[in-house]
């Protein structure tokens, strides 16, 4: 660290070099404040001296590490790395100045926590499996420092001020090394360094699998390459939507989808993905150890804790008018019925005692509405279930009696899909009815039924969830 004297000391009392070296220790002092510093210097030192710029270059080294994760991915080899001994060569470029190795991959790419996984509600969100660890060695890869600086400005930071006399290793060439920790693919590594270099043909693909395309935008974001990927980028969405729809449950696969998406600048894409996210996520997104922003996760859970918590309210005043009797059936006491079916149901999904409460960790949306339709699909719900299997809305002259459409005989009595003549509930009973002569269950209308009805606003309530606008109306990503 430079002398703290010479930053506090009043001018007066400094020589000429000093105040030198003191413009110089401020300019990169407000440098290391910046995410990149070294970004910065031809804008800042373009206001100092000649000296104070001869000045500045070295004192930036004195200071600490900048705040940018993005360039502790790469670091400049003065030392030979084991890696490039053992590693295999590829050659990109045959006049290479530079050569990047690539390490083995430490561990799982964007690993799933368990192929099912229980919330504190007792619903299992749907999983899809995690990539296998990878069995690629690491890489060299022979390339042009002009050709990554035009892409990156990363690289090109990192190689500006890099010196060539100590950082020159006996090939004659500057090794940089990505970091183990960044968890690269030596196969997407490869595939981004062709593109940016013009290689095409067999060296980028044209189609790529949802795993290797987060791969590659892993590496796209840390090294700030999507200008030069844009349209290779494009490409490989537009042909893996072709083959396969996007997921439409919460799993390993949405949330590649939202950093790819996010990554290549796909709005399309981005709005129905975390628009999914939002109704099937029972909390905050899981990363999968992926640089998702922050801001990102952030909203995301926000319109997740609104349509869940409107949803609730919906469904407990539901409960609630039912368990007060404000809503009854002095005909048939659906009441009665419907507020078990719902207490069953809500019971079952862990909704009802203790009521959830923000900020809804384990509630999902789609476990509510799950819960609301097994008050309607439930098994044990009388006449209409024991013997179709219909809908309590549903008429005998559409499901008929056993699954089986028979017309009632005025005895009372019909012919079941076993060939029995059973007979028919008698009409004082609470379940819904076969009319004699009438061939259907009563399906009419009272005040529980409406009630209930209500609840198809939770459709509403879904389509109410709009997903996210990854760029402003200036084109600037929101996120």
């Amino acid at each position: 660290m430079p002398c703290l004297s010479i930053l506090y000391c009043p001018l007066s009392f400094l020589s000429p070099a000093s105040r030198i070296r003191r413009e110089a220790c401020i300019a990169a002092e407000n440098l290391c404040s910046i995410c990149s510093p070294r970004a910065k210097f031809d804008l800042v030192s373009s206001n100092l001296s000649f000296l104070a710029r001869s000045s500045l270059n070295r004192v930036l080294c004195c200071f600490s590490a900048p705040r940018d994760t993005m360039s502790d991915s790469l670091e400049v080899l003065v030392v030979a790395s084991p890696f490039a001994s053992l590693a295999p060569l590829y050659e990109i470029d045959p006049e290479a100045d530079t050569l990047l190795i690539v390490p083995p991959p430490p561990a799982t790419f964007a690993p799933w926590e368990s192929s099912s996984s229980p919330t504190t509600n007792g619903a299992v969100i749907a999983s899809t499996k995690a990539a296998p660890p990878a069995s690629r060695p690491g890489l060299r890869i022979k390339v042009s420092s002009k050709h990554l600086s035009l892409a990156s400005r990363v690289f090109m930071n990192k190689i500006r001020f890099v010196s060539r006399k100590t950082a020159t290793q006996s090939d004659g060439r500057i090794h940089l090394q990505l970091s183990p920790e960044a968890n690269f693919d030596p196969k997407a590594v490869s595939i981004v360094l062709n593109a940016i270099h013009g290689r095409g043909g067999a060296k980028v693909p044209k189609q790529v699998d949802l795993d290797t395309l987060a791969q590659i935008a892993l590496f796209v974001d840390k090294f700030q390459l999507f200008d030069a990927l844009e349209v290779y980028g494009e490409r490989w969405i537009t042909k893996l939507l072709d083959d396969k729809r996007l997921p439409d449950t919460y799993n390993r696969e949405l949330v590649l989808w939202v950093y790819i998406s996010y990554v290549f600048r796909h709005p399309e894409v981005f709005k129905a993905v975390t628009k999914t996210m939002a109704g099937g996520s029972d909390g905050p997104l899981r990363t999968l150890g992926l640089p998702i922003r922050e801001k990102l996760i952030k909203h995301i859970d926000a319109q997740r804790q609104a349509v869940v918590s409107s949803a609730l309210t919906l469904v407990n005043q539901t409960l609630d008018q039912l368990t007060a009797g404000t809503a009854s059936c002095n005909k048939y006491h659906c009441d009665s019925f419907l507020l078990g079916e719902l207490v069953k149901s809500l019971t079952k999904n862990r909704l009802l005692w203790p009521r959830p409460e923000k900020p809804f960790i384990g509630t999902s949306f789609t476990t509510i509405v799950t819960a609301v339709e097994g008050t309607f699909q439930s098994q044990s719900r009388g006449l209409a279930a024991h013997r179709g299997g219909g809908s309590l809305w549903t008429s005998a002259s559409e499901n008929g009696i056993n699954g089986v459409k028979e017309k009632l005989l005025p005895n009372g009595r019909a012919k079941g899909g076993n060939g029995i003549w059973e007979p028919i509930t008698p009409e004082a009973s609470p379940e819904p009815v076969a009319r004699n002569g009438g061939g259907y269950f009563d399906t009419h209308q009272c005040d529980a039924r409406k009630l209930v009805g209500k609840l198809d606003e939770l459709d509403a309530l879904e389509d109410g969830v709009k997903g996210l606008a990854l760029e402003g109306s200036l084109g600037y990503r929101n996120y």
